[in-house]
């Protein structure tokens, strides 16, 4: 972990307050686990460029600046390059997601979807040698 002392620092960029609430709440509840939530894709560069995150998930599409634009601008930057991309998206074409994948998202998970599942996946990403890099 990179971000403060025993705390993992989670960025959640999502439009959407209800599904917000529900994934601030299961992340919470994962090993002291410190989310910071963002309303949009510019909130969500702006807390980039300021704080330091473990991990970011982000919602495909945001006003501002979409989840896309988002994960492009943290791969050009060097300090940000290597932190871990998850996509909750409402997007379900294969096309989308494989664009995400390709701009450097570990994982595209399509909205409805299950918050212990994206708990499980975020500790995977969280405990893998790449997440260390």
């Amino acid at each position: 972990m990179t971000a403060t002392a025993g705390k993992m620092r989670i960025l959640l960029a999502e439009d959407n307050a209800d599904i917000a609430r529900i994934v601030t709440f299961y992340l919470k509840n994962m090993r002291s686990a410190e989310v910071h939530a963002c309303r949009d894709g510019g909130e969500a560069i702006a807390a980039l460029s300021q704080l330091t995150f473990d991990l970011a998930v982000l919602d495909g599409s945001m006003p501002v600046a979409d989840g896309l634009s988002v994960l492009r601008w943290m791969r050009a930057q060097p300090g940000l390059a290597a932190v871990p991309v998850i996509f909750l998206t409402a997007n379900h074409a294969q096309a989308f997601a494989d664009e995400c994948l390709a701009a450097g998202a570990q994982l595209v998970m399509t909205k409805p979807f299950n918050p212990g599942l994206l708990v499980r996946q975020i500790r995977s990403l969280l405990a893998s040698p790449a997440a260390d890099a």
